[in-house]
Protein backbone atom coordinates (compact mmCIF):
# COMPACT_ATOMS: atom_id res chain seq x y z
CA UNK A 1 0.00 0.00 0.00
CA UNK A 2 0.87 3.47 -1.01
CA UNK A 3 2.09 5.61 1.60
CA UNK A 4 0.38 9.10 0.82
CA UNK A 5 1.95 12.36 2.53
CA UNK A 6 0.66 15.84 2.34
CA UNK A 7 3.13 18.45 2.59
CA UNK A 8 2.02 22.21 3.65
CA UNK A 9 4.69 24.91 3.40
CA UNK A 10 4.62 27.96 6.28
CA UNK A 11 6.74 31.07 6.09
CA UNK A 12 8.86 31.19 8.98
CA UNK A 13 11.00 34.03 9.67
CA UNK A 14 14.03 34.66 12.31
CA UNK A 15 13.48 37.02 14.69
CA UNK A 16 16.21 37.89 17.15
CA UNK A 17 17.59 34.42 17.28
CA UNK A 18 14.12 32.55 17.33
CA UNK A 19 12.51 30.84 14.27
CA UNK A 20 8.67 31.89 14.50
CA UNK A 21 6.69 29.76 11.97
CA UNK A 22 3.26 31.07 10.78
CA UNK A 23 -0.57 29.75 11.11
CA UNK A 24 0.00 26.67 8.83
CA UNK A 25 1.53 24.73 11.47
CA UNK A 26 -0.55 25.06 13.99
CA UNK A 27 -3.61 24.53 11.74
CA UNK A 28 -2.05 21.24 10.87
CA UNK A 29 -1.50 20.30 14.63
CA UNK A 30 -4.78 20.80 15.38
CA UNK A 31 -5.90 18.64 12.45
CA UNK A 32 -3.91 15.96 13.86
CA UNK A 33 -5.16 16.13 17.40
CA UNK A 34 -8.69 16.14 16.13
CA UNK A 35 -8.27 12.90 13.97
CA UNK A 36 -6.59 11.04 16.71
CA UNK A 37 -9.10 12.10 19.56
CA UNK A 38 -12.08 10.79 16.73
CA UNK A 39 -10.11 7.48 16.42
CA UNK A 40 -9.82 7.52 20.03
CA UNK A 41 -13.69 7.96 20.89
CA UNK A 42 -14.48 5.52 17.52
CA UNK A 43 -12.60 2.37 19.46
CA UNK A 44 -13.95 3.56 23.12
CA UNK A 45 -17.37 2.98 21.46
CA UNK A 46 -16.77 -0.08 19.08
CA UNK A 47 -18.42 -2.64 20.37
CA UNK A 48 -16.53 -6.06 21.35
CA UNK A 49 -17.50 -8.97 19.99
CA UNK A 50 -19.56 -11.41 22.93
CA UNK A 51 -17.86 -14.78 22.30
CA UNK A 52 -20.91 -17.86 21.68
CA UNK A 53 -20.04 -20.66 22.80
CA UNK A 54 -21.50 -24.30 21.99
CA UNK A 55 -21.50 -26.62 24.38
CA UNK A 56 -21.75 -30.33 24.59
CA UNK A 57 -22.17 -32.32 27.71
CA UNK A 58 -22.21 -36.45 28.76
CA UNK A 59 -23.35 -36.82 31.96
CA UNK A 60 -24.40 -39.32 34.59
CA UNK A 61 -26.03 -39.54 38.22
CA UNK A 62 -28.77 -39.75 40.51
CA UNK A 63 -32.76 -39.52 40.27
CA UNK A 64 -34.87 -39.13 43.73
CA UNK A 65 -38.22 -38.36 45.08
CA UNK A 66 -38.72 -35.99 47.92
CA UNK A 67 -40.16 -38.34 50.11
CA UNK A 68 -37.51 -41.47 49.70
CA UNK A 69 -34.38 -43.05 49.77
CA UNK A 70 -33.93 -44.83 46.53
CA UNK A 71 -31.81 -43.28 44.46
CA UNK A 72 -31.98 -44.37 40.70
CA UNK A 73 -29.05 -43.78 38.32
CA UNK A 74 -29.27 -41.53 35.20
CA UNK A 75 -27.58 -40.40 32.16
CA UNK A 76 -28.07 -38.41 29.32
CA UNK A 77 -26.53 -35.94 26.70
CA UNK A 78 -26.66 -32.11 26.52
CA UNK A 79 -26.45 -29.92 23.87
CA UNK A 80 -26.52 -26.15 23.47
CA UNK A 81 -25.10 -23.09 23.31
CA UNK A 82 -24.86 -19.35 24.96
CA UNK A 83 -23.87 -16.03 24.08
CA UNK A 84 -21.03 -14.58 26.00
CA UNK A 85 -21.94 -16.98 28.68
CA UNK A 86 -24.98 -14.86 30.00
CA UNK A 87 -27.77 -16.38 27.62
CA UNK A 88 -28.10 -19.46 25.89
CA UNK A 89 -30.68 -22.55 24.79
CA UNK A 90 -29.86 -26.32 25.17
CA UNK A 91 -31.44 -29.74 24.56
CA UNK A 92 -31.32 -32.36 27.17
CA UNK A 93 -31.67 -35.84 27.15
CA UNK A 94 -31.85 -38.12 30.26
CA UNK A 95 -32.46 -41.61 30.94
CA UNK A 96 -33.31 -43.35 34.10
CA UNK A 97 -32.07 -47.45 34.88
CA UNK A 98 -34.83 -49.63 36.08
CA UNK A 99 -36.41 -48.34 38.89
CA UNK A 100 -36.46 -51.43 41.63
CA UNK A 101 -39.61 -50.12 43.72
CA UNK A 102 -42.51 -47.96 43.40
CA UNK A 103 -41.36 -45.49 46.06
CA UNK A 104 -40.31 -43.29 42.67
CA UNK A 105 -41.40 -44.54 39.62
CA UNK A 106 -43.33 -47.73 38.80
CA UNK A 107 -41.22 -50.83 39.89
CA UNK A 108 -39.00 -52.14 36.80
CA UNK A 109 -39.86 -48.71 34.94
CA UNK A 110 -37.47 -46.32 33.19
CA UNK A 111 -38.06 -42.66 32.45
CA UNK A 112 -37.20 -40.18 29.51
CA UNK A 113 -37.03 -36.75 29.40
CA UNK A 114 -36.32 -34.68 26.28
CA UNK A 115 -36.68 -30.69 26.79
CA UNK A 116 -35.91 -27.46 25.66
CA UNK A 117 -34.31 -24.92 28.01
CA UNK A 118 -33.43 -21.60 28.34
CA UNK A 119 -30.01 -21.18 30.36
CA UNK A 120 -29.24 -17.76 32.53
CA UNK A 121 -25.54 -17.43 33.41
CA UNK A 122 -23.01 -15.45 35.36
CA UNK A 123 -19.65 -15.84 33.49
CA UNK A 124 -16.84 -15.34 36.53
CA UNK A 125 -13.85 -16.23 34.81
CA UNK A 126 -13.41 -20.08 34.31
CA UNK A 127 -16.76 -20.96 36.67
CA UNK A 128 -19.97 -19.76 35.34
CA UNK A 129 -22.98 -20.97 37.56
CA UNK A 130 -26.45 -20.51 35.84
CA UNK A 131 -29.92 -21.28 36.42
CA UNK A 132 -32.14 -23.37 34.18
CA UNK A 133 -35.85 -24.36 32.77
CA UNK A 134 -37.83 -25.93 30.05
CA UNK A 135 -40.45 -27.50 29.00
CA UNK A 136 -40.23 -31.13 27.20
CA UNK A 137 -41.43 -34.62 26.60
CA UNK A 138 -41.74 -37.38 29.44
CA UNK A 139 -42.01 -41.00 28.88
CA UNK A 140 -42.39 -43.74 30.89
CA UNK A 141 -42.01 -47.98 30.18
CA UNK A 142 -42.52 -50.72 32.07
CA UNK A 143 -42.59 -54.29 32.03
CA UNK A 144 -45.55 -55.92 31.86
CA UNK A 145 -46.49 -59.64 33.85
CA UNK A 146 -46.91 -60.70 30.00
CA UNK A 147 -43.52 -59.61 28.97
CA UNK A 148 -44.77 -56.60 26.88
CA UNK A 149 -43.76 -53.34 27.62
CA UNK A 150 -46.16 -50.36 28.46
CA UNK A 151 -45.50 -46.92 27.62
CA UNK A 152 -47.31 -43.55 29.13
CA UNK A 153 -45.91 -40.43 27.05
CA UNK A 154 -46.98 -36.47 28.17
CA UNK A 155 -44.85 -33.15 28.70
CA UNK A 156 -43.21 -32.33 31.51
CA UNK A 157 -41.82 -28.83 32.91
CA UNK A 158 -37.86 -28.79 34.57
CA UNK A 159 -35.99 -25.81 36.42
CA UNK A 160 -32.83 -25.53 38.43
CA UNK A 161 -29.10 -24.94 38.48
CA UNK A 162 -25.80 -25.39 38.50
CA UNK A 163 -22.22 -24.84 37.56
CA UNK A 164 -20.04 -25.17 35.21
CA UNK A 165 -15.92 -24.89 35.36
CA UNK A 166 -13.68 -24.99 32.37
CA UNK A 167 -10.04 -26.59 33.04
CA UNK A 168 -8.77 -25.06 28.99
CA UNK A 169 -10.37 -23.57 25.80
CA UNK A 170 -11.99 -26.54 24.97
CA UNK A 171 -12.89 -28.88 28.41
CA UNK A 172 -14.67 -28.92 31.49
CA UNK A 173 -16.85 -30.26 34.29
CA UNK A 174 -20.50 -29.29 35.13
CA UNK A 175 -22.27 -30.15 38.26
CA UNK A 176 -26.27 -29.84 38.00
CA UNK A 177 -29.52 -30.03 39.99
CA UNK A 178 -33.06 -30.06 38.03
CA UNK A 179 -36.51 -31.02 39.04
CA UNK A 180 -39.04 -32.24 36.75
CA UNK A 181 -42.66 -32.59 37.19
CA UNK A 182 -45.59 -33.85 34.32
CA UNK A 183 -48.11 -31.81 33.54
CA UNK A 184 -50.10 -34.23 31.02
CA UNK A 185 -49.84 -37.42 30.62
CA UNK A 186 -51.35 -40.64 28.21
CA UNK A 187 -54.68 -38.70 25.76
CA UNK A 188 -54.61 -35.50 28.00
CA UNK A 189 -51.52 -34.96 26.69
CA UNK A 190 -52.20 -31.33 25.92
CA UNK A 191 -54.48 -30.81 28.98
CA UNK A 192 -52.01 -29.11 31.49
CA UNK A 193 -53.13 -30.56 34.61
CA UNK A 194 -50.20 -31.29 37.33
CA UNK A 195 -49.94 -35.17 37.59
CA UNK A 196 -48.20 -37.12 40.05
CA UNK A 197 -45.29 -37.75 38.77
CA UNK A 198 -42.29 -35.88 40.29
CA UNK A 199 -38.30 -36.15 40.84
CA UNK A 200 -35.37 -34.63 40.90
CA UNK A 201 -32.12 -34.99 38.90
CA UNK A 202 -28.79 -34.46 40.29
CA UNK A 203 -25.87 -35.11 38.09
CA UNK A 204 -22.36 -34.33 37.18
CA UNK A 205 -20.42 -34.36 33.58
CA UNK A 206 -17.63 -33.54 31.23
CA UNK A 207 -18.32 -30.41 29.13
CA UNK A 208 -17.13 -29.93 25.95
CA UNK A 209 -16.71 -26.45 24.53
CA UNK A 210 -16.78 -25.83 20.69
Amino acid sequence: MKNLRVWKRGRCRLSGGTITTTANTATATTAIVQVALVGVVALLAAPTPARADGILTGFGGVTFGADTAERVGTWGLSLGGMAGGVFGFEIDFGRTTKAETDAVFVTDSQTSTLSGNLLVGIPLGAVRPYVVGGLGWVRTEADAADGSTGRNDGLGVNVGGGLMGFFGEHVGARVDLRYFRSVSSGDNFFDFEFEKLNFTRFTGGVILRF
